[in-house]
């Protein structure tokens, strides 16, 4: 299931939050969401914009880690950047399993793009 949002409050008010799609960590001032996810294997990928000046607080357990140690997305969406992007430009980091799946957020260098996205373990 695809869905996008304009601003942080209309993915809230669409629940999107409380069932779990969109991280309670994503800042409200957070726009141009992007999000889908599947509900039988409960993977999921999310991007968002946010100013550079809004610090992004991941939770405790999000450790740095590279792009190759991560696992891929279990999305091809146009919105999604491509993995040399990704390699290239994005901070990567590996948080707790959620439902025995693998969490990753990553953000981009200039600091005003943010992904996050929850996948098959390898």
């Amino acid at each position: 299931m695809d869905s996008s949002f304009d601003t942080q409050q209309q993915a809230i008010d669409a629940d999107m939050v409380n069932k779990g799609w969109i991280p309670d960590w994503v800042p409200h001032e957070a726009t141009d969401l992007r999000e889908v996810h599947d509900l039988d294997s409960n993977t999921s990928a999310l991007a968002f914009a946010k100013p550079p000046a809004i610090p992004l607080q991941l939770p405790a357990d999000c450790q740095a880690t590279t792009f190759n140690n991560s696992n891929p997305v279990a999305f091809n969406r146009h919105w999604w950047p491509s993995n040399a992007t990704l390699s290239a430009s994005y901070r990567v980091f590996r948080c707790a399993p959620e439902s025995r799946k693998s969490v990753f957020v990553a953000i981009n260098r200039t600091e005003g793009r943010v992904l996050f996205w929850r996948t098959y373990a390898r």
